[in-house]
């Protein structure tokens, strides 16, 4: 791995970050969905 400076780091710790909360709130979204309409 290359040695980047700590900004360009922490950007890209952050921009995985909101990647893998978007992610993890559309799972959790289409896992609600499937429940409701196993459920009903």
């Amino acid at each position: 791995m290359s040695n980047t400076p700590t900004g360009q780091t922490a950007r890209l710790v952050i921009s995985w970050t909101l990647v893998a909360v978007l992610l993890g709130y559309g799972i959790i979204q289409t896992l609600i969905t499937a429940a409701k309409l196993f459920t009903s």
